[in-house]
């Protein structure tokens, strides 16, 4: 490894001669290393998910359901002290909203190495104590220091730096979801803010490295494996859709809202900052109690939903429990991503709203078609992000049989996010942390 920066350093010399091999060179390099980082970063969170869960009360007779109450609030516990004892102030901050502060203030390193190692062990204690996150938050983070490592170690100029991170994000998105063209869209659609269609090329080739690096030695499945129809009655049926992309907007914007809430107003409580993590856990902890669907353990949840396995009274139930513990574990100062607890928000939405459809008679192909469409357009809605939405949502279930549907949905949720609400949860985090500095 040593001889590799030693060879590229040389070749920075003569940089513009060679401009596009260095960059070529690196987005391989950059995806090997996000993609082996993907690969550490979803086994360590399968480990501490078995500590927590089977290991801890292996030789207890405590009941299942209290397990699930006294654990998340164990996770929030250790997030605290982690907080209290390894993290300062201005060390606040995490996952894409971080990437984004760095690509507008470039140059100013924020994204430290040992700092991002923290952030991650707490995701990683957060995702495996139950608590409501997801995983692509965190990645974003890890991929983004990556590439600016790789980027200040060299002295870039501000444009390749932008690359370098862009091509970290894009190979850590990849390698720890399965998906290397959402992946590569993600970054253009949110980090670059839809410009910038030069950096693609070595995006692209982050983000085909590490999932060839996962693939080998993780296997080639898909994030999700769900099973069933799913289709089109007729184009009639279209118009449906733009109906779940409006309610999945509107839904975006309560989200957003419910997360930024708890963030600005557990802050009132006057205690040591070290026990806001508790205090969010233990509403996690009693949602999960009533509720242990929430905790989603391998995903089997959202498929257990898009498959139409719960009825009307427990998809409600469900949809608000989810976001009420992404709120609380978010907003309290748990680490992690929105991504996929928004996924599974927008299949509860989205069979929700099948299923009255069927309900009142309406001529739909099935309910559960709703359910997964409804993943995609939550992701594109809060995300501003369409195209992500879109292609993700294949890559992460490998179905391809609703394309109109899912493009028209996610169109639509996200155009109605930006003209109510004008925000997305990334930059809606970044004006946050702007206005504290202020």
């Amino acid at each position: 490894m040593q001889y590799y920066f030693s060879f590229v350093g040389k070749l920075i010399g003569d940089e513009k001669r060679y401009e596009n091999l260095i960059m070529m060179s690196l987005a391989v390099f950059i995806g090997i290393v996000t993609g082996t980082s993907a690969i550490a970063f979803n086994k360590m969170v399968d480990i501490t998910e078995d500590l927590f869960f089977n290991e801890l009360f292996s030789t207890s007779s405590i009941s299942i359901r209290l397990r699930l109450f006294f654990i998340p609030i164990l996770g929030g516990a250790t997030i605290g002290i982690i907080n209290k004892f390894l993290l300062d102030k201005e060390d606040e901050g995490f996952g894409v909203s971080r990437v984004l502060k760095e690509l507008r203030y470039i140059n100013k390193f924020l994204m430290k190495p040992k700092i991002v190692l923290i952030k991650i062990l707490q995701t990683i204690i957060t995702l495996g104590s139950g608590l409501s996150a997801g995983r692509q938050g965190p990645v974003v983070h890890l991929g983004g220091a990556i590439g600016a490592t790789i980027g200040y170690k060299f002295n870039f100029s501000k444009t390749k730096l932008r690359i370098l991170i862009g091509c970290g994000v894009s190979g850590a998105i990849a390698g720890v979801f399965n998906a290397p063209i959402a992946a590569s869209l993600f970054v253009l659609e949110v980090l670059m803010s839809k410009e910038h269609l030069e950096y693609f090329v070595p995006i692209v080739i982050s983000s085909i490295t590490s999932v060839i690096m996962t693939r080998v030695v993780t296997g080639n499945s898909a994030f999700f494996i769900i099973e069933g129809n799913f289709g089109l009655v007729g184009y009639r049926e279209l118009v449906l859709y733009i109906g779940l992309g409006i309610l999945m907007g509107i839904v975006a914007i309560i989200y957003m809202r419910l997360i930024d809430y708890i963030k600005k107003n557990i802050v009132k409580i006057k205690i040591d900052a070290m026990f806001y993590p508790v205090i969010g856990a233990l509403g996690v902890a009693i949602i999960g109690y009533f509720l242990p669907q929430i905790f989603d353990i391998e995903y089997g949840t959202i498929k257990e939903i898009v498959e139409g396995s719960y009825e009307l009274k427990l998809l409600v139930l469900l949809s608000l429990g989810k976001m009420f513990a992404t709120a609380f574990t978010l907003g309290s100062g748990g680490v992690g991503g929105v991504f996929v607890p928004g996924i599974f928000i927008g299949a509860t939405v989205g069979s929700l709203y099948g299923n009255i459809a069927k309900i009142m008679q309406v001529d739909i192909f099935n309910a559960n078609t709703y359910a997964l469409v409804g993943m995609g357009a939550m992701i594109a809605a809060f995300a501003n992000a369409p195209l992500t939405g879109s292609i993700i949502l294949f890559e992460l279930t490998d179905n391809y049989t609703i394309i109109l549907p899912i493009l028209l949905s996610c169109a639509v949720s996200s155009v109605t996010t930006q003209l109510i609400f004008q925000k997305t949860i990334y930059n809606m985090s970044l004006d946050n942390a702007k206005d504290k500095e202020q």
